[in-house]
């Protein structure tokens, strides 16, 4: 295709390059900073049981206030920070992982945009006006410009329904997160006319509410009715084991084109009024779940809406897009009973099965499209089928067998061995795939006919395993409903992994538990082997850096105003406290106290997400007013100089620079590098008196809803 470069790295992306020192020492922070949240608000509510009786529904929204500190966990505290300090390293490289750096170096460096295919593994280079055109083609098709009064409509609205709930203080004002494509070089003719997929992945928090309220209206749904709405391809298979008589039989296959954007406002309304049938469902439960679909598309930060006079928008990627889907799917299903068919869809793919004859089919065939084209929903449709190939498997009527089944121009491509990730994933990985192919393959000759390409590409992930047919691998054996179910109240520690880490991160933890909670101990019963786990996460992969750059790579091709053109705007008879930069904004920065009679240094520590010079002034302030003396220690420690008549001079420098708190990566950079070089660098900070491990972000609360106006 003209313009568009193919790119085969040749491994899954899915792969994790070994990280830096400071990146993986940054992650564990934030891990251990979670862990050690959690832990504090158990250990309180267990303490405290009548602030636990008056929980509330939170549908997953953590508290953003800051646990209390607990005595009883001062010890596990300082052992947890210990932990995290006195990590070791030690170099480990292979072949594999000088190749993901060297590919991680080039990504970084290039000045194209890395973009991803929609359901194959390949990758296609473009030029930022190449992708901006692509994109503004599919954005202009559908949306038009919307007003930005729309935007603060939607946020109050979200506001109201969260102060309904009474959790505006812990959901984030909606991220403006840039819509992107996929291209869809699986479809025809796509080197003379690319096709794209576009997804909106700004989406409003209330979304998660809707999500969990459709879940359970789906799911009754099902019960009651029976539909076949499938969630994945084991029921499938259960459903196509299930057909008597199947030489007999035809199938009706259909695609719902652009299902998502399709499902209108009234559609929408006609599905809930379907599912009140069989479900309680409140006004407050409908206009959560109506409102979320109030969209608004970003592109280049021009907010964008639906075409019409509605903003009604089902997006992919929204938190409740896929519920709404199967919402609308088992409307959709309901209304197809009468044609005598069996009929089942999962998401936009239908498919069904009729014993009737050709001509019968042929009118049931009208009779489907006539159905969807009443609820204003175009299908593709193929009847009369002997032969299928619907989700990951393939299905035959004639041999009534079925087998693996892979899209053109697709490759299967697996994490590597040698890959970053914990050894538990890697062992299972070939374990996986073989259970997974024998599951959808019919017997074994079909799993054999099948196998060569899969352990080809085992075998070009380094994996020393053979393929071998498993008969018990069956969807009867990964159904069992009868297995005991038992909810177990554990909390998890999540520490990252990587190879370069010679401390047993695992084994220090849970002999630091032991020992801090030993039998006999106040709060064993809730803090011991049974109730804290351990597993450890992953560090980002090829596939995040390739996100990360793009954003980069579209930011550098953006006109910027963030930084003041003047880094200072200090008079001119006054000595900048910072070398003419103390316009700087979002800095990490330090002080160093000089005692002019002994000099003697200490140092301090501190972040500003504003311009260094508005928090400088804070601190000049500390120093003058004998009132704000306590405010930090740095102003203690000028204050106790001051008092004993000890000059001094302070010299300020910038040690780092990041970003404060974002609704889009949910992280605070700026908070976690001051955490770090307090945790890391204590050399750095000898005035800093708190760990800062535990300590709540500041700087999230102006994006909560309850403090939006």
């Amino acid at each position: 295709m003209a313009g568009f470069d193919k790119i085969n790295l040749g491994y899954s992306t899915k792969n994790i390059p070994i990280p830096s020192k400071k990146d993986y020492l940054k992650t564990l922070i934030t891990k251990t900073e979670k862990f050690m949240r959690n832990i504090r608000w158990k250990t309180f509510f267990f303490l405290n049981p009548d602030a636990a009786a008056e929980r509330k529904e939170t549908y997953g929204f953590r508290s953003t206030k800051s646990p209390p500190p607990i005595p009883e966990l001062r010890e596990f505290e300082d052992g947890m920070l210990n932990l995290v300090q006195n990590i070791e390293f030690t170099n480990t490289r292979n072949d594999f992982q000088r190749e993901l750096s060297k590919d991680a170096t080039s990504i970084r460096n290039s000045d194209k945009l890395y973009v991803a295919a929609d359901k194959t593994t390949n990758f296609y280079k473009l030029a930022p006006d190449q992708y901006n055109k692509l994109i503004d083609q599919n954005i202009n098709k559908d949306y038009k410009k919307a007003a930005p009064e729309s935007i603060k409509h939607n946020t109050l609205e979200d506001k109201n329904i969260a102060d309904t709930l009474e959790l505006s203080d812990r959901i984030d004002t909606a991220a403006q997160k840039d819509a992107f494509i996929t291209l869809k070089d699986h479809k025809d003719n796509f080197n003379n006319k690319p096709a794209c997929r576009l997804i909106n992945p700004s989406k409003s928090e209330i979304g998660k509410v809707s999500k969990q309220i459709l879940e359970r209206i789906n799911t009754k749904i099902k019960d009651a009715t029976k539909l076949n709405q499938w969630k994945n391809t084991d029921e499938v298979i259960q459903w196509y084991t299930n057909i008597n008589c199947k030489q007999k039989s035809s199938f009706i296959c259909f695609d719902v084109c652009d299902f998502y954007p399709s499902i209108n406002e009234d559609l929408l309304n006609k599905a809930l009024a379907f599912a009140a049938k069989y479900d309680n469902i409140s006004e407050q439960e409908k206009h959560i779940i109506l409102h979320t679909k109030q969209s608004t598309l970003f592109n280049c930060g021009t907010p964008w809406s639906k075409r019409g006079e509605s903003q009604f928008d089902v997006t992919m990627g929204s938190f409740d897009g896929a519920e709404t889907c199967e919402l609308v799917g088992l409307f959709i299903l309901s209304q197809l009973q009468h044609l005598d068919i069996n009929v089942g869809l999962y998401r936009d793919d239908g498919l069904a099965v009729s014993q009737k004859t050709p001509r019968q089919i042929d009118i049931i065939k009208k009779n489907i499209c006539r159905i969807f084209a009443q609820n204003h929903l175009k299908i593709t449709i193929e009847v009369n089928k002997k032969y299928v190939d619907f989700l990951d498997i393939s299905m035959n009527l004639t041999t009534g067998t079925y087998g693996p089944y892979m899209k053109p121009n697709n490759t299967p491509l697996y994490v590597h061995n040698e890959s970053n990730h914990p050894p538990p994933i890697i062992k299972n990985i070939p374990e996986s795939v073989n259970k997974r192919l024998s599951c959808i393959s019919a017997n074994e000759n079909i799993f054999n006919n099948a196998s060569p390409e899969y352990q080809n590409a085992l075998n070009a992930s380094g994996y020393n395993y053979k393929l071998k047919y498993d008969a018990h691998s069956n969807y009867k054996d990964n159904n069992n409903d009868n297995k005991r179910k038992r909810k177990r109240n554990v909390t998890w520690y999540n520490p990252p992994y990587s190879e370069n880490v010679s401390t047993n991160i695992g084994k220090k933890f849970f002999n630091l538990l032991d020992k801090c909670f030993p039998h006999d101990h106040q709060l064993h019963k809730l803090l011991n082997r049974n109730t804290v786990k351990l597993s450890y996460s992953c560090m980002p992969n090829i596939n995040q850096i390739i996100s990360s750059h793009n954003k980069s790579v579209l930011n550098n091709n953006e006109p910027t105003t963030d930084e003041p053109v003047d880094a200072c705007n200090c008079r001119a008879n006054r000595e900048c406290p910072l070398d003419k930069k103390c316009l700087t904004s979002g800095v990490v920065y330090q002080a160093i106290v000089t005692r002019q009679d002994t000099k003697k240094e200490e140092t301090y520590i501190g972040l500003t997400a504003n311009t260094f010079k508005s928090r400088y002034s804070g601190h000049a302030s500390s120093f003058k007013n004998s009132n704000k003396r306590n405010a930090t220690t740095l102003s203690e420690y000028v204050w106790s100089l001051k008092d004993s008549n000890i000059p001094f001079a302070i010299k300020w420098k910038i040690m780092s620079r990041a970003k404060s708190y974002s609704t889009s990566s949910k992280r605070c950079n700026l908070c976690i590098e001051e955490k770090y070089f307090i945790i890391y660098k204590p050399e750095l900070s000898t005035l800093n008196k708190r760990n800062e491990l535990v300590s709540t972000c500041r700087h999230r609360k102006k994006h909560l809803l309850c403090n939006y106006n």
